[in-house]
């Protein structure tokens, strides 16, 4: 491990492992496994990168690294230019809804919009302004006017229209290139109102489309009905505005399997069904998904995916009876299902969260080799197969052995080891 990483981020990955939430920042640090999973899906980001389009759902228990994989992903993904966004549906936030869950989603995915310059979250204005300034910079060096003179507004204009007039063609495109002229318009006018109020309307805060008639001179606001449209929009302009591309990471999909009535599933199912054969069939460009699901929101024949039997008979792996290949994953089909880690890449993470606790406490640890495969078979005696055993769990309680056996120096070592498993054990 790079014993240059910050104290403050060692801490804030411990704080959030210890709290069993995944953490937004130096997952670099505690990374093992998934290079095979990691792999494909960096397979898909290249066809995104190229023009295309990609869709993919992660499946696992609670715990197994969902939510890791999909930020582990975002990492990987802002390096390479994209811009990211990510969301946790909820009771709140799903893809369609009575109560405007839907508009909701699409809210939280145009607020946690990031790029390489800007990570954590809130790039959209940063993207559009970045976008104005480097037309202004291309209208510069290509004529030699400086803002200020009566020719260079009319240049930059002319390209912003090059570019809004590209996206008209496209569903909802009129609308959304007109409030992108309006936004720039308000730029160059020095009228933040105006630039705030077209910013408003392409997050999807305008309630009417009486209010956005009287505001923008439009007919038209985003909705429910409509988000998708526009998500397709914005990975068009991305690219136009010099990104590779739009991705979306969307974790807890189990929200959808939640809901009590099966009205509301189909209709969330339905809206998924849609999504998923408009980026399959090539309808969407530039743009990308990743979905978390549990295994048993996938799999249940009732109320989760597999329930709806169009999405069932498109997403469930197809199965090899017999012989080697039986065991083996299909890495480039919709569903990559995830495997346990092993105990070897536990060992190896037991050992990084070893040296970021010494960092953030400043001290030696007195855990070693041998201690680590005790308490390795320990935790796995405490399940009936290693499937059972997620690691979340074993994070956590590897840190709280940490803890305790830090600020219990004058205690023996194994004396607290023991404890530690045996609470375990009799907890279970």
């Amino acid at each position: 491990m790079d014993k240059g990483i910050q104290k403050a981020t060692a801490a804030i990955v411990l704080n959030s492992l210890g709290g069993g939430v995944v953490p937004r920042v130096g997952l670099e640090y505690i990374t093992v496994g998934r290079r095979n999973e990691i792999g494909a899906l960096l397979q898909d980001v290249e066809l995104i990168q190229a023009g295309g389009s990609a869709i993919r759902f992660i499946e696992g228990r609670y715990g197994s690294g969902k939510t890791f994989l999909l930020y582990a992903l975002k990492n990987h993904v802002l390096e390479r230019n994209f811009v990211v966004s990510d969301v946790e549906l909820s009771v709140d936030k799903r893809l369609v809804g009575n109560k405007g869950q839907g508009i909701a989603a699409y809210r939280e995915m145009l607020r946690n919009l990031a790029t390489r310059g800007c990570p954590n979250q809130g790039a959209l204005k940063p993207v559009l302004d970045k976008w104005i300034s480097e037309l202004e910079n291309e209208v510069e060096q290509e004529s030699g006017l400086t803002p200020g003179h009566e020719s260079f507004d009319i240049k930059v204009s002319q390209k912003v229209h090059k570019i809004t007039s590209s996206l008209e063609e496209k569903v909802n495109g009129f609308d959304f290139a007109k409030v992108l002229s309006i936004y720039y318009k308000g730029h160059r006018m020095g009228d933040d109102k105006l630039q705030q109020k077209a910013f408003r309307w392409m997050c999807g805060e305008y309630r009417t489309k009486s209010e956005a008639k009287s505001d923008l001179g439009v007919n038209l606001i985003i909705t429910d009905d409509n988000w998708y449209d526009f998500i397709k929009l914005w990975a068009e302009f991305v690219v136009k505005a010099g990104y590779a591309g739009l991705y979306i990471c969307m974790d807890e999909l189990a929200s959808i399997y939640e809901i009590p009535s099966k009205v509301g599933r189909d209709y969330n199912y339905s809206k998924l069904l849609a999504i998923y054969n408009d980026v399959l069939q090539g309808k969407a460009s530039h743009l990308g998904f990743l979905m978390g699901i549990t295994k048993e929101a996938m799999e249940d024949p009732v109320r989760g995916i597999y329930g709806y039997e169009p999405l069932r008979s498109r997403l469930e792996n197809r199965k090899i009876a017999g012989g080697a290949a039986e065991e083996l994953r299909d890495l480039a089909a919709p569903v990559i299902a995830l495997s346990p880690l092993n105990p070897g890449e536990i060992y190896v993470l037991l050992e990084k969260l070893t040296q970021l606790h010494e960092i953030v406490y400043g001290y030696e640890s007195r855990l070693e080799h041998d201690d680590f495969i005790y308490f390795l078979k320990n935790q796995y005696a405490r399940v009936r197969n290693t499937e059972e055993m997620t690691a979340r769990e074993m994070i956590r309680n590897y840190i709280t052995l940490l803890n305790l056996t830090q600020q219990n120096s004058d205690k023996p070592k194994e004396e607290i080891l023991y404890a530690v498993e045996d609470y375990n054990v009799k907890s279970n």
